[in-house]
């Protein structure tokens, strides 16, 4: 492979993530004339068609696709490279960019990200805070937090923190539905349903027994915010993460429902491209992570 190969590929690396030639060509400095030659000139190395061009939509080939994702992992470790260099001296500097799942607001990562920005000053950081999965390679993300039981992937996992569940209500609500006082009570009794998962509810008591039971009512949110939002208005019982209705809970816009019992926590992993290489970056905000999230566990 040649020289110029190796800036063809991080070319075509642009042009998959763009989605477009002239995107590309912006995002590099470069002519589109000049990004057409490097996509042209892979695409004789690999002796076919890499994407299909029309006016409106660029769709990579069968052959793309595979070569985008070699592309774009041959980028992340020559950036990844050049900041072990640039960072020799022990400073971090450059960018790191984290996907959040929003249940992690008000959570101990929130912690663990103030410190790493109290730590590394010169680093800057980019969250993305979403209940959708991104594509950590297209969005050029460092790092990802996600919520739940993680699909099987090339990407490095590490389990950093069981997130623990709370059933709250809202005063109105008890008052005009009746309280709650059985497993009996909220089974039948309305919930703020997450539309990313189950309506089936495992409930463990103290005493280490366990029943299950169907979420009742017809309201469906696709995030925690939502959730919440609309339990403290009345609506119905939700089961949010402890962390995210502690005020709540403290000025008594909601109140806890059989604190006997208890729903499983929700495993949070952090993923992150796999490179021989590790961005220092990503190494040292997983450190301070471990810490802060070890400390509530």
């Amino acid at each position: 492979m040649s020289i110029e190969h190796l800036k063809s590929l991080g070319v075509f690396a642009e042009v998959a993530q763009q989605g477009s030639f002239r995107g590309a060509a912006r995002a590099l400095g470069m002519t589109p004339s000049a990004v057409t030659y490097h996509v042209q000139l892979l695409e004789q190395a690999v002796g076919g068609p890499l994407m299909y061009r029309s006016t409106r939509k660029l769709t990579l080939t069968e052959t793309g696709e595979r070569l985008r994702d070699a592309a774009s992992n041959m980028r992340h470790m020559a950036e990844t490279g050049l900041e072990e260099a640039i960072n020799g001296d022990g400073t971090l500097r450059g960018r790191l960019r984290i996907a959040l799942t929003v249940s992690l607001l008000r959570s101990p990562v929130s912690t663990a990200l103030a410190q790493f920005q109290r730590d590394h000053p010169n680093v800057d950081l980019d969250l993305c805070y979403a209940d959708t999965a991104h594509d950590l390679i297209a969005g050029k993300i460092d790092l990802a937090l996600r919520a739940g039981v993680l699909q099987d992937s090339t990407l490095k996992c590490t389990h950093v923190w069981e997130m623990p569940r709370i059933i709250v209500a809202a005063p109105r609500f008890l008052a005009d539905h009746g309280q709650i006082e059985t497993l009996d009570d909220l089974a039948q009794a309305p919930w703020i349903k997450h539309s990313h998962l189950g309506s089936r509810r495992r409930l463990t008591h103290i005493s280490g027994i366990f029943q299950d039971i169907e979420q009742a009512g017809n309201l469906s949110v696709d995030n925690i915010e939502a959730m919440v939002d609309l339990a403290t208005h009345g609506m119905a019982v939700a089961s949010p993460p402890r962390h995210y209705v502690a005020t709540q809970i403290s000025d008594g816009s909601l109140v806890e429902i059989l604190p006997d019992w208890s729903l499983p926590a929700i495993p949070v992993h952090a993923i992150w491209p796999g490179s021989k290489v590790e961005k220092p970056m990503t190494k040292a905000f997983l450190a301070i992570l471990s810490h802060h999230t070890k400390a509530r566990k």
